[in-house]
Protein backbone atom coordinates (compact mmCIF):
# COMPACT_ATOMS: atom_id res chain seq x y z
CA UNK A 1 0.00 0.00 0.00
CA UNK A 2 1.46 3.24 -0.88
CA UNK A 3 1.66 6.34 1.14
CA UNK A 4 0.83 10.09 0.22
CA UNK A 5 2.62 12.81 1.61
CA UNK A 6 1.14 16.42 1.16
CA UNK A 7 3.75 19.48 1.14
CA UNK A 8 2.38 22.77 1.07
CA UNK A 9 3.87 26.33 1.53
CA UNK A 10 1.94 28.99 3.53
CA UNK A 11 0.22 31.25 1.34
CA UNK A 12 1.31 34.56 0.58
CA UNK A 13 1.74 36.76 3.34
CA UNK A 14 0.94 40.49 4.37
CA UNK A 15 4.09 42.57 4.74
CA UNK A 16 2.47 45.94 5.05
CA UNK A 17 2.85 45.74 8.97
CA UNK A 18 6.24 46.35 9.44
CA UNK A 19 5.79 46.56 13.43
CA UNK A 20 4.51 42.85 13.21
CA UNK A 21 6.97 39.94 14.23
CA UNK A 22 7.77 37.15 11.74
CA UNK A 23 5.65 35.28 13.82
CA UNK A 24 2.25 37.02 14.19
CA UNK A 25 2.48 38.09 10.06
CA UNK A 26 -0.89 37.22 8.65
CA UNK A 27 -1.23 36.26 4.89
CA UNK A 28 -2.83 38.84 2.38
CA UNK A 29 -5.92 39.25 0.47
CA UNK A 30 -4.16 37.17 -2.74
CA UNK A 31 -3.07 34.47 0.03
CA UNK A 32 -6.33 33.79 1.32
CA UNK A 33 -7.40 32.88 -2.61
CA UNK A 34 -5.05 30.85 -3.25
CA UNK A 35 -5.42 28.87 -0.26
CA UNK A 36 -9.02 28.15 -0.81
CA UNK A 37 -8.33 27.56 -4.28
CA UNK A 38 -5.62 24.87 -3.50
CA UNK A 39 -8.49 23.52 -0.69
CA UNK A 40 -11.14 23.39 -3.89
CA UNK A 41 -8.26 21.94 -6.12
CA UNK A 42 -8.01 18.95 -3.43
CA UNK A 43 -11.67 17.86 -3.00
CA UNK A 44 -12.63 17.97 -6.72
CA UNK A 45 -8.98 15.98 -6.90
CA UNK A 46 -10.18 13.64 -3.83
CA UNK A 47 -6.94 14.27 -2.69
CA UNK A 48 -7.45 14.22 1.34
CA UNK A 49 -4.99 13.85 3.76
CA UNK A 50 -5.39 11.94 6.98
CA UNK A 51 -3.97 14.31 9.30
CA UNK A 52 -2.27 18.00 8.54
CA UNK A 53 0.09 19.20 10.98
CA UNK A 54 1.11 22.94 10.68
CA UNK A 55 3.60 25.34 11.95
CA UNK A 56 1.70 27.72 14.31
CA UNK A 57 2.82 30.85 12.73
CA UNK A 58 -0.37 33.27 11.89
CA UNK A 59 0.08 32.71 8.27
CA UNK A 60 0.82 28.89 8.40
CA UNK A 61 -2.37 29.08 10.33
CA UNK A 62 -4.71 30.76 8.44
CA UNK A 63 -3.30 28.94 5.50
CA UNK A 64 -4.59 25.78 6.99
CA UNK A 65 -7.75 27.07 7.88
CA UNK A 66 -8.85 28.46 4.88
CA UNK A 67 -8.20 24.86 3.35
CA UNK A 68 -10.06 23.13 5.88
CA UNK A 69 -12.85 24.73 5.23
CA UNK A 70 -12.65 23.45 1.90
CA UNK A 71 -11.69 19.93 2.21
CA UNK A 72 -13.16 19.20 5.64
CA UNK A 73 -15.80 21.94 6.30
CA UNK A 74 -13.74 23.51 8.78
CA UNK A 75 -13.20 21.12 11.53
CA UNK A 76 -9.79 21.21 12.72
CA UNK A 77 -10.30 17.36 14.08
CA UNK A 78 -7.52 16.45 12.04
CA UNK A 79 -5.24 19.30 12.36
CA UNK A 80 -2.32 19.97 14.39
CA UNK A 81 -0.45 22.73 15.01
CA UNK A 82 3.18 21.78 16.28
CA UNK A 83 5.73 24.55 17.42
CA UNK A 84 8.21 22.43 15.81
CA UNK A 85 7.57 23.41 12.17
CA UNK A 86 7.64 27.25 12.55
CA UNK A 87 10.80 27.75 10.20
CA UNK A 88 11.86 23.87 10.61
CA UNK A 89 14.99 22.79 8.86
CA UNK A 90 14.82 19.67 6.01
CA UNK A 91 15.99 17.28 8.90
CA UNK A 92 13.31 19.03 11.44
CA UNK A 93 10.31 18.29 9.22
CA UNK A 94 11.95 14.50 8.53
CA UNK A 95 11.58 13.90 12.01
CA UNK A 96 8.02 15.57 11.91
CA UNK A 97 7.02 12.84 9.29
CA UNK A 98 8.42 10.40 11.33
CA UNK A 99 6.75 11.19 14.72
CA UNK A 100 3.46 11.44 12.73
CA UNK A 101 3.17 9.38 9.77
CA UNK A 102 2.12 6.24 11.66
CA UNK A 103 -0.85 4.19 11.51
CA UNK A 104 -1.95 6.71 8.62
CA UNK A 105 -2.18 6.54 4.96
CA UNK A 106 -1.25 10.04 4.11
CA UNK A 107 -0.04 13.44 6.02
CA UNK A 108 0.10 17.31 4.85
CA UNK A 109 2.65 18.85 6.38
CA UNK A 110 2.32 23.08 6.07
CA UNK A 111 5.29 25.20 6.52
CA UNK A 112 7.86 27.50 5.49
CA UNK A 113 10.81 27.67 3.33
CA UNK A 114 13.46 27.49 2.82
CA UNK A 115 12.79 23.80 4.68
CA UNK A 116 9.66 22.83 2.79
CA UNK A 117 11.26 23.49 -0.27
CA UNK A 118 14.59 21.47 0.83
CA UNK A 119 12.58 18.91 2.44
CA UNK A 120 10.78 18.09 -1.45
CA UNK A 121 13.39 18.02 -3.21
CA UNK A 122 14.91 15.82 -1.04
CA UNK A 123 12.64 13.44 -0.85
CA UNK A 124 12.12 13.19 -4.48
CA UNK A 125 14.11 10.96 -7.14
CA UNK A 126 14.37 13.86 -9.88
CA UNK A 127 17.57 14.95 -11.98
CA UNK A 128 17.75 17.98 -13.19
CA UNK A 129 16.24 21.36 -12.13
CA UNK A 130 15.09 22.01 -8.57
CA UNK A 131 11.27 22.28 -7.46
CA UNK A 132 10.35 25.79 -6.42
CA UNK A 133 8.37 26.14 -3.70
CA UNK A 134 6.56 29.63 -4.18
CA UNK A 135 3.71 30.61 -1.54
CA UNK A 136 0.58 28.55 -1.62
CA UNK A 137 2.47 25.40 -3.48
CA UNK A 138 1.45 21.80 -2.76
CA UNK A 139 3.28 19.11 -3.94
CA UNK A 140 1.69 15.48 -3.35
CA UNK A 141 4.61 12.69 -3.28
CA UNK A 142 3.32 9.06 -3.24
CA UNK A 143 5.76 6.43 -1.39
CA UNK A 144 5.45 2.64 -2.55
CA UNK A 145 5.24 1.76 0.95
CA UNK A 146 3.69 2.41 3.85
CA UNK A 147 6.41 2.43 6.28
CA UNK A 148 8.62 4.07 4.32
CA UNK A 149 11.81 5.81 6.02
CA UNK A 150 12.08 9.84 4.90
CA UNK A 151 15.76 10.00 5.17
CA UNK A 152 16.10 6.53 2.77
CA UNK A 153 13.30 6.11 0.75
CA UNK A 154 12.73 8.58 -2.44
CA UNK A 155 9.14 9.14 -3.59
CA UNK A 156 7.43 10.13 -7.01
CA UNK A 157 6.11 13.70 -7.63
CA UNK A 158 2.17 12.79 -8.64
CA UNK A 159 1.37 16.66 -8.57
CA UNK A 160 2.78 20.09 -8.12
CA UNK A 161 -0.51 22.52 -7.39
CA UNK A 162 0.73 25.86 -7.70
CA UNK A 163 -2.35 28.35 -7.83
CA UNK A 164 -1.33 30.60 -10.40
CA UNK A 165 -2.24 27.78 -12.53
CA UNK A 166 -5.49 26.82 -11.52
CA UNK A 167 -8.63 28.48 -12.74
Amino acid sequence: MSFYLYIMRHAKSDWSASSTSDFDRPINHRGQKNAKRIGQWMVDNDYLPEKIVSSPALRARQTTELLIQQINNGSLEKVQFDKDLYLASEGALIECIQLYKSDLNSLMLIGHNPGMEQLVNDLLNINGAMISMTTANLAIIEFSKIDFDPEVNKGELIELIKPKELK
